[in-house]
């Protein structure tokens, strides 16, 4: 080759590269272009994720013995557990039950005030908690400071008894396997979790956040506060359980509690994630809410 024939060659060489630089760069442009095109219209998304157009109407209700409104969940096949999650959340796979009712709200201080003064009951115990006591006594708070057993015995005087952890968790992800209540997606304003973004650095009113809510309607299956269930805890439950009606009544040392509280993070209020502490204990986290077999000879309310 002469050296003239290789000063074109270099050249050509030269040229292809500036040629393949360039189309990288006009590739990043429209890159770029379609990030300001998107950022621009993202506020439009964000509204139309905020806005609930969910008619929870067609669910039926009725009123427990205790003047609270309970849900209807249907009967029928729903997926539980989490393949992508801890593994006392495997396997994930579809289980049925039978329709039952839920309350729609955590159970609140004033009603459990009304209980313990009916009952002659013990007052809510919290041994330690970091913010100003008076806070636990606020009326529209959901109760907290209260056993297994209390909320056992609460249950039981409102003619009702605890969800079984089953009955929860379909009560809150539905029969799709929904990550959250609302949806798979963490989302502002759908539930009281850690931090102050959400105007609340410990527990919420119940009821509070309306967007948050599951497919039936039902409240605060995230955050607030956890929730005492009935089955006694086993890490491989899951595997050992039947799958229809399932229930974990093998006595272990610890009871269930679900959905995360104000104290968790959005990792920790995923509707399939398991909580075990022993019956008696009591503090900031835990509260509950009641349910009831579904049965025909309720009397419904609209």
């Amino acid at each position: 080759m002469t050296n003239k024939q290789l000063t074109f060659a270099i050249i050509g060489v030269f040229f292809i590269a500036i040629m393949f630089l360039l189309v990288i760069v006009w590739e990043i442009r429209k890159s770029i272009d379609f990030q300001e095109k998107m950022a621009k219209t993202r506020p439009d998304d964000k509204q139309m994720k905020v806005e609930d157009n969910r008619d929870f109407s067609i669910y039926e209700t009725l009123l427990g013995d205790d003047g609270r409104e309970m849900v209807l969940i249907p009967e029928g096949v729903f997926t539980r557990g989490s393949s992508m999650g801890d593994i006392d959340e495997k396997p994930e796979q579809e289980i049925y039950l039978d329709a039952f009712y839920s309350d729609k709200y955590e159970v609140s201080v004033d009603a459990y005030n009304k209980y313990r003064k009916a009952a002659d009951y013990v007052e809510v115990s919290v041994p330690f908690f970091q913010g100003d006591h008076e806070i636990l006594k606020t009326p529209n708070f959901p109760v907290v400071g209260v056993s297994w057993f209390d909320a056992v015995n609460y249950c039981s005087w409102a003619g009702k008894r605890l969800l079984t952890e089953a009955e929860w968790e379909k009560a809150a992800r539905g029969t799709h396997g929904l990550v959250y209540p609302w949806g798979n997606s963490m989302l502002p304003k759908r539930a009281n979790i850690k931090g102050s973004a959400d105007d609340y650095p410990y527990m919420a009113p119940v009821g509070h956040f309306p967007m948050g809510r599951s497919v039936y309607g039902v409240y605060d299956m995230a955050g607030n506060v956890s929730e005492w269930v009935e089955d006694f805890y086993d890490q491989f439950a899951f595997e050992r359980l039947d799958m229809i009606n399932p229930i974990y009544d093998k006595e272990t040392k610890t009871h269930v509690y679900r959905g995360g509280s104000w104290d968790a993070s959005k990792v920790n209020v995923r509707a399939s994630k398991r909580f075990a502490a022993t019956p008696g204990r009591k503090d900031a986290i835990v509260g509950f809410r009641c349910g009831k077999s579904a049965k025909k000879e309720t009397k419904a309310v609209k």
